[in-house]
């Protein structure tokens, strides 16, 4: 890869850099707790996924009256020319293909700018992805300002998972399960390889 290609990664992670260590000096931030029960967290994360959920229903029931009928059109003349017998000219069929699949990736970006819209609105009156796991006295001894950052941050990474879908919440979950349960397992078998054998 070449310098110029990589200049945006480092103007990022630079401005990244930047923005941590201003806030740091600048507001002292503490750092602050969270806690997380392995054995809770389906319970903890099942608002967020019913939530995401609704979402990818309510997403479906606004775009699908609006676009899907002029994509089916779309999808069944391309479907038509590549069952004419003789075929259909090849640019033809590519021309036509061309324009569903352009209307299908229009589809797609309004439907994740009505997903993101919902999803933000979820997560500004309450439905939030890190609340649940804060240390609520940890959180109060905090300054305002970073107490008003946190929501912020916590309001964004929410919309972002719940504009993902479903099955990118049940990933998260399966992925905090899978490390916790293996987590255990190794714990287990090293109490019983250090522990004495027992003898009759």
């Amino acid at each position: 890869m070449s310098t110029g290609d990589k200049r945006p990664l480092y103007v990022s992670s630079g401005t990244a850099a930047i923005i941590v260590i201003l806030f740091a000096w600048i507001s002292r931030w503490r750092g602050l707790n969270l806690f997380i029960d392995p054995h809770n967290v389906l319970s903890v994360m099942s608002p967020l996924l019913l939530t995401a959920g609704f979402i990818e229903r309510a997403v479906e029931v606004v775009i699908s009256p609006w676009r899907d009928s002029r994509a089916a059109q779309l999808g069944n003349r391309v479907d038509a020319l590549r069952a004419q017998i003789p075929a259909a000219d090849v640019s033809v069929i590519a021309e036509a293909d061309a324009a569903y699949q352009e209307y299908k990736g229009k589809t797609q970006q309004y439907a994740f700018g009505a997903s993101l819209s919902f999803s933000f609105a979820s997560a500004y009156v309450g439905v939030r992805a890190l609340w649940p796991f804060v240390e609520h006295p940890s959180f109060e001894k905090l300054g305002t300002n970073q107490q008003w950052m946190f929501v912020v941050v916590d309001m964004v990474l929410t919309a972002a998972l719940l504009a993902g879908g479903a099955d990118g919440i049940h990933s998260v979950i399966n992925a905090f399960t899978t490390f916790f349960n293996t987590t255990a397992q190794k714990a287990q078998q090293s109490a019983n390889i250090q522990s004495p054998a027992n003898t009759p």
